[in-house]
Order: structure tokens, then C-alpha cells, then sequence
């Protein structure tokens, strides 16, 4: 098998490796167009695999990569995505794309329509959704383990700030960042989201306040079935890259993200801290983006379901929207059906 991956940033090299440690692969082709940043994330790959017999090569022609791969990962820009998703289907490519496909609701939902329309697979890189201790708690809900669910907590704390040049073109916290919460909690539930109440300040990097952005935020999600969803969100705490979840019922309460690398001190007399840190998200979803590539793998051998087609970012979106529009009102905001 021969997998493309457009993009030769730290995303478009982690999918590249993936790939390549893939015991169906035999080759990885990475595609970008500045030459020198190309041949950089080539051998960084190269670097990582250096005990698999896969070849690496690189083009900066994406219309010979399509036509030579069996799937391809996007991992450019956000706004390049519709044209390249677009572009790998019209040659009969399966695709990974990382989220989002887009970042406003028409363009979405359009595109969403347009691509599932059509037989060729299209994966959204919600990684959550295959990691297997997300995918552990989602079964535990399904089978009543917990009993009737009240709630959760969860947390999305990135160790590192983010490239300031970044900010202006993110989407916001709530669409770059908080998406995946927004994405995984309703899947993990088995529950759909009715109402948003949403909180940010900016308290340390003034470019995101310039930019109509937050880089602290609180967020209560409301469900149908009237479980309630608290999630916190900060773009810098060096305790470590700190992302969980919990979810609790009438029976029991069960948790994602609580292992060695819990970034919290205890006070606590004969308190536990291993020390041990991830140094950001993927580092801390390695295991999940395996699973994703093996995963995407299988889709396009038809042995798999896709868990994330392009309808599948819509919900998230939305309440992504919404917990914009309450931020600016002070206001709850109810989801429209």
C-alpha cells in the first residue's frame, strides 16, 4: 500500500511515521510545495523508521502523488482543505483529512453533503473516537455500567502556547482547540447536546483578545437527557499536556487521561507524582493516532467503518458556534435541531 500525505509539518510527519510503521505500507509519499521544509520532515521521517523497510519519497506535484497513492492524508492549512478533499476525490483517493474540513457551518454542511454523496471515504481526523480508552468508556455508557449518567468533567489544558502567527487564521479556542471535546463527550454519551453555556478570558497573551479571542474558557454542555458537561480550556499550563475525561452515573464514574503522566501535584500526605509529563497533544494521543491510521487503513480496505465522515464535525461545530455567541451575549444557547 501507498500512502500520500500532503503537508510537511509536525501533523503531516506524525501521519507520515504512522504510516510507514504500518506493516501494509510499503511506501509514504510526503507532498508539500517549499522544497527545503519538504526534504526537512522526509528525513525526520526517515529518522523514525529507521528500522522499516518502507520507502519514503517526497513531490511537490499533488496531481502525481494522487495518482500514484492508494490513500492520502490532508494535513495542510485549514483553509486549503475543501479544495484538496475535493481534488483527492475526483481521483478516486480515500482521505484522511485533519479537522476541520471547514471552519464556517454553510461550507460544512454543503461540503459534508457533496463528499457523502459519492462513494470514495473521506476520515476526519477526530482521533478520540479511535482511541481505545475513549472508545472504552463509550461502551461502558452503552452497556449501563454506569447506571443513569448525570455528567462528566473534562479537561483540555495545552502544556505550550501556540505559535502566536497561528491565532488570527485557529478559528477561536472553541473551534480549534475544544472541538475535539465537543466532538467525543455526545459520541462518548451516546447523547446530543440541546444547550451551551460558555465562558473566556484572556489572561496572559493579549494577541488572541486582539483577535476576538480567548485563551481560558469554561464551557457547561446541557444534553438531552439532562446529564450535565463541564469542560475547562487553557492554551498554556507547563505542568504538562493535560487532557481528560470523566463521566459519572448512578452506579459508577470511570475516567480517560488518568495515568502516569498526570500533570497534578497532590498535597496530600503519601501523594504519588511520577514526574512523568506529555509534552503536548501528540504526545499524549500517540496511541489514538495510531489507531486512526490503522483504522483509516482498514477503511480503505474496506474491512472498517468510517467513525468520522465529513457529517460528523456538523454537531461539533455547532456547538462550537455557540459557545462563541454565548461568550459575546453572556447568555445559555440553545442548539437548534
Amino acid at each position: 500500500m501507498h500512502i500520500g500525505v500532503i503537508g510537511s509539518g509536525r501533523i503531516g510527519v506524525m501521519h507520515a511515521v504512522n504510516a510507514a510503521k504500518h506493516p501494509g505500507v510499503t511506501k509514504v509519499t510526503l507532498a508539500a510545495r517549499n522544497v527545503q521544509r519538504l526534504e526537512e520532515a522526509a528525513q525526520r521521517v526517515r529518522a523514525e523508521i529507521s528500522d522499516s523497510n518502507t520507502t519514503v519519497a517526497t513531490t511537490t506535484d499533488v496531481a502525481e502523488l494522487l495518482a500514484e497513492v492508494t490513500g492520502v492524508v490532508i494535513a495542510t492549512s485549514t483553509p486549503s482543505h475543501p479544495a484538496l478533499v475535493r481534488q483527492a476525490v475526483a481521483a478516486h483517493v480515500p482521505v484522511l483529512v485533519e479537522k476541520p474540513l471547514a471552519l464556517e457551518l454553510d461550507e460544512l454542511e454543503s461540503l459534508a453533503a457533496e463528499l457523502e454523496a459519492q462513494p470514495i471515504p473521506v476520515m476526519v481526523a477526530f482521533q478520540r473516537r479511535y482511541d481505545p480508552a475513549y472508545q472504552a468508556v463509550r461502551k461502558q455508557v452503552a452497556e449501563g455500567r454506569l447506571g443513569t449518567v448525570r455528567g462528566g468533567r473534562a479537561m483540555a489544558h495545552d502544556r505550550r502556547q501556540i505559535d502566536l502567527d497561528y491565532i488570527p487564521h485557529s478559528g477561536g479556542i472553541w473551534r480549534d482547540m475544544v472541538i475535539h471535546e465537543f466532538d467525543a463527550i455526545p459520541w462518548v454519551l451516546g447523547d446530543e447536546v440541546v444547550e451551551v453555556f460558555a465562558r473566556g478570558a484572556t489572561l496572559e497573551e493579549p494577541t488572541y483578545q486582539r483577535h476576538g479571542d480567548v485563551d481560558t474558557a469554561v464551557v457547561v454542555l446541557n444534553f438531552a437527557s439532562g446529564a450535565m458537561v463541564t469542560i475547562t480550556s487553557s492554551r498554556r499550563n507547563e505542568a504538562g499536556q493535560d487532557v481528560r475525561l470523566e463521566v459519572f452515573g448512578t452506579k459508577n464514574t470511570i475516567g480517560v487521561g488518568y495515568d502516569e503522566c498526570l500533570p497534578v501535584e497532590s498535597v496530600d500526605p503519601g501523594a504519588v507524582d511520577t514526574g512523568k509529563r506529555y509534552e503536548d497533544f501528540i504526545a499524549r494521543f500517540e496511541g489514538a493516532f495510531e489507531a486512526e491510521m490503522h483504522h483509516f487503513i482498514q477503511v480503505i480496505e474496506g474491512k472498517a467503518e468510517n467513525l468520522t465522515p465529513p457529517s460528523a464535525g456538523i454537531a461539533s461545530l455547532k456547538i462550537a458556534l455557540a459557545a462563541a455567541e454565548s461568550v459575546r451575549t453572556g447568555l445559555a444557547v440553545k442548539l437548534d435541531k
